[in-house]
């Protein structure tokens, strides 16, 4: 087959081609089709269609981290992921963990993804005082010897090996553990290897609570899909629900003195933020959630305050409330394609989130600096940028200034949007959104 695309370029008789033009079209045309065949991996060759999960732990400030591994867990069941696209195409990420073939060095997975730590260091105390995380990631099962690279970005946004970590099947450490409930069926679509797996599991609520749990389960799973365009991809999910039983009812919140026992730890009041709603017992987290298969986490915290929280490829923890139909979907929108928020807080303490004088790695926000990698070709012709924010700019996408948090040097795409002050996703976050699908369901 490649050497007929090679043929095809090459050995073309001159007066079967119109133009110079012509020529180079087809040529860029073919050759991104053989590269992209070249560098394709073969989930057979590699990996079993079965999950490892890698726990480990993340300590340090703004000037460094260490990363120490706490067990290698084997999940029954199949491989949640697609079986084709095993590199990412995105590299959102701040951290992004590479799976390496330790016989010839090949790329063979690669996810990037953020974490709390991330936020811990951009607030004034992450500068210098040291603190430890929980982190996880879950890599398709490997065959033979595997080199686990754990990676960060650099001052540059270039990725650099922190830790690497030899796996071999045959010889590693493997644990397996077992969640004390069975996943539950809210929707489901078909075969998870094309499908986008997502695990909804419950915080906060007691035996006394079971019909309640159960209740909120699938009014969660109705409201994921409700707005577009999670709505247009509804045959593309697969939502699981994972139910747990908390000593305690409800969701703690130290700025006002109420600390509870619940099964996954979530709590307001993280990072200083009052309606930052989050977890730092991951690995408990992966723990209640067992075999279930999943590819994005949505952590259903029992409590009526209004709160939320999202982290790239980590989770996402919605409080259930008369406001859920508004914040799941904004959540999730972080979680799953990476998007950043697009308003303006100013009480917010994070310092360099978001940095002006580089690219911002999110779809949705951008300093300018490289626009016409972000969504520039969506700008109408003769709209400046920076965009002003008018009525007549309404509804039309720009770079309006204002977002990440920050008031100034940090651009938006629209002036309403459900990313930043609400209402529906504007069209640079659809996009994103549909491009995200792909890696999931093909």
């Amino acid at each position: 087959m490649h050497n007929r695309l090679f043929c095809t370029i090459f050995f073309y008789k001159p007066q079967q081609i119109m133009t110079k033009r012509t020529v180079t079209v087809i040529f860029a045309v073919l050759m991104t089709a053989l590269c992209a065949s070249v560098n394709a991996v073969d989930f057979g060759t590699y990996f079993h269609d079965r999950t490892l999960r890698v726990d480990y732990l993340r300590e340090g400030n703004a000037k460094s981290n260490t990363i120490t591994l706490s067990a290698f867990v084997a999940k029954s069941g199949t491989w949640a992921g697609s079986l084709v696209h095993l590199i990412d195409p995105f590299d959102y990420g701040t951290f992004r963990i590479v799976v390496k073939d330790a016989a010839t060095g090949t790329d063979i997975y690669t996810r990037t993804y953020n974490s709390l730590f991330q936020e811990y260091v951009a607030t004034p105390t992450g500068r210098d005082s040291v603190a430890l995380f929980q982190e996880t990631v879950l890599v398709p099962y490997p065959k033979a010897k595997v080199k686990l690279c754990f990676q960060q970005r650099d001052e540059k946004q270039r990725f650099v090996t922190q830790k690497e970590v030899l796996f071999d099947p045959a010889t590693a450490k493997v644990e397996t553990r077992s969640a004390a409930s069975k996943p539950v069926k809210l929707l489901y679509s078909g075969d998870s290897h094309k499908k986008l797996d997502v695990v909804i599991v419950a915080d906060g609520y007691t035996r006394k609570d079971a019909k309640k749990m159960e209740q909120d389960m699938r009014t969660f799973a109705e409201q994921l899909v409700k707005m577009k365009p999670y709505k247009d991809h509804k045959a593309d999910f697969n939502i699981w629900g994972v139910g747990t039983v908390s000593e305690d009812h409800g969701i703690s919140n130290p700025k006002k003195g109420r600390r509870l026992n619940t099964a996954i730890g979530s709590s307001f009041d993280v990072m200083g933020i009052a309606r930052y709603l989050m977890t730092y017992e991951v690995h408990r987290l992966h723990d209640a959630i067992g075999d279930a298969p999943y590819e994005q986490i949505i952590i259903m915290s029992n409590s009526e305050e209004y709160g939320g929280g999202a982290i790239y490829n980590f989770y996402a923890n919605v409080v259930v409330s008369s406001a859920t139909a508004s914040v799941l979907p904004h959540e999730f929108g972080h979680t799953f394609a990476g998007l950043a928020d697009e308003y303006i807080d100013e009480d917010i303490s994070y310092e360099e989130l978001h940095s002006t004088e580089t690219e911002p790695l999110q779809p949705n926000i951008t300093s300018l600096v490289a626009f016409d990698k972000k969504w520039k070709d969506l700008v109408e012709e003769g709209l400046p940028t920076p965009t002003p924010v008018s009525a007549a700019n309404l509804n039309k996408i720009g770079a309006y200034e204002g977002g990440g948090y920050r008031k100034q040097g940090i651009y938006r795409p629209a002036i309403r949007c459900m990313m930043g002050t609400g209402g529906s996703f504007c069209a640079v976050c659809k996009r994103a959104i549909n491009a995200m699908f792909k890696i999931y369901t093909e």
